[in-house]
């Protein structure tokens, strides 16, 4: 499948969109995370836990336990209500605030070429943009932009198959950047902006010589 490319993306800068999908890679791997309304349903994205809770807050973590696939603009509500937020600890725009530490167990390897395919659920579809990157967690910033939809989940032509099944190649580009568990992710990021809600799905990666480790969460 081909996907264009945004001829604005600006890899210095983070994605931000309205939902966003992460994978972790540890020469590449899988996190994957919602925002609101769709998440990735394999590889497994990284899922809430302890170390989430301790972060953003005890019923954020609850909330998103219950349905991960809520959008961070209503994460927000919820958590700036709360005494136990921590906004800096919690970084809720990098993978919903997902912990690596709660997803260890999740980690991914994959080798630079591999192709990964990937599943994603349409929870429920709003007209947007969107892009699948891999991002460095350290900095929340894209190292490379994979695909990108001009056009996703239009509430006017619908949900079309490359959206919720599609497949991406990992660079031979990263070098040492993931080589170490939780430094990256492969992050679906999907941007409705007429209605002021994204969905972030990310994936923790790391690389090796051989190969890259990775884990996915929603963001």
């Amino acid at each position: 499948m081909k996907t264009s490319i945004d001829p604005s993306f600006d890899p210095s800068k983070s994605v931000k969109m309205q939902y966003t999908s992460a994978i972790l890679l540890a020469a590449a791997g899988l996190i994957s995370s919602v925002a609101a309304h769709g998440s990735i349903a394999s590889p497994t994205p990284r899922q809430p836990g302890a170390a989430m809770a301790s972060a953003c807050g005890q019923q954020v973590e609850v909330n998103q336990a219950s349905d991960h696939n809520g959008n961070i603009q209503g994460m927000l509500q919820v958590a700036n209500s709360q005494s136990d937020y921590n906004a800096a600890e919690c970084d809720i725009w990098l993978c919903k605030g997902y912990k690596w530490e709660d997803n260890e167990d999740l980690l991914q390897t994959y080798t630079a070429g591999q192709v990964v395919p990937i599943a994603f659920n349409v929870a429920a579809p709003h007209t947007g943009t969107a892009n699948v990157s891999i991002v460095d967690t350290a900095t929340n910033t894209v190292i490379e932009q994979l695909l990108y939809y001009p056009v996703f989940a239009s509430t006017a032509t619908g949900v079309t198959s490359n959206e919720t099944l599609f497949s991406i190649t990992i660079p031979s580009t990263l070098g040492d950047k993931c080589s170490t568990g939780g430094a990256c992710v492969i992050q679906h990021y999907w941007n409705a902006a007429s209605i002021d809600q994204t969905y972030d799905v990310a994936a923790v990666q790391t690389s090796a010589a051989a190969g890259d480790d990775d884990d996915s969460c929603d963001a």
